[in-house]
């Protein structure tokens, strides 16, 4: 996510995120932030995620800010044991101003298909709380579409705290009639542009893995 959404079907246990740069919720965050790229700015992000029953998925997300407060974005992810290839789309957006010592908000929409299954919508408000001396909150509640025309509910809640050079994150997100899911969480950035990540995590009583590349232009 993942993010996102992808909430119905293996591989996307793990919310698509499209996340941003320092001091912002980022790879390997499942919970999204409530902020945008600047203005003609862009990330692409691409992962390996491992799940909690053994399967292994490659994720790609680029995302790209062609205005204030907008940020579109795609991601595509292919299962490597069941060959079979899944996507999204949304447009997020800022809706306050982003705070260095304080909050602000945001929402996003998207469609999310699996390989020979109908598109599902799905949206989600978001809110990100800054503080120096306590790092960052981030929360999310929206709700995505299953089966036929029923919603369920999402959400999510984490905390990331900059470490000198490294952020550290512990998150918890899940949707309804699912049990939660659970992580802690690095990421670490070689240079202004380059960023690795990696995060662990439990569901249904079996271990998640994540590790990731994030570039940033």
């Amino acid at each position: 996510m993942n993010a996102a959404r992808f909430k119905t079907f293996w591989p996307c246990a793990f919310v698509l995120t499209l996340h941003l740069g320092q001091a912002h919720a980022g790879r390997p965050l499942s919970v999204d932030d409530a902020n945008v790229n600047e203005v003609g700015k862009g990330h692409i992000e691409t992962w390996l995620a491992r799940g909690p029953s053994g399967q292994s998925a490659w994720f790609v997300s680029p995302a790209w800010s062609p205005k204030e407060g907008l940020e579109l974005a795609a991601t595509v992810t292919r299962d490597r044991q069941e060959k079979q290839t899944a996507g999204a789309v949304q447009a997020k957006f800022r809706l306050s101003a982003s705070q260095q010592n304080g909050c602000n908000f945001g929402a996003l929409v998207g469609l999310a298909q699996a390989e020979g299954e109908k598109s599902n919508p799905y949206v989600n408000g978001l809110l990100s709380c800054n503080h120096p001396d306590w790092g960052s909150v981030h929360g999310n509640l929206g709700a995505v579409q299953s089966q036929g025309s029923r919603y369920n509910n999402t959400w999510g809640v984490a905390w990331e705290y900059p470490i000198g050079e490294v952020t550290f994150h512990v998150e918890s997100f899940g949707q309804q009639h699912l049990k939660p899911t659970r992580a802690m969480g690095l990421r670490y950035e070689f240079s202004p542009s380059l960023q690795v990540d990696g995060s662990v995590g439990r569901q249904i009583g079996k271990n998640l893995l994540t590790l990731g590349v994030k570039w940033m232009f």
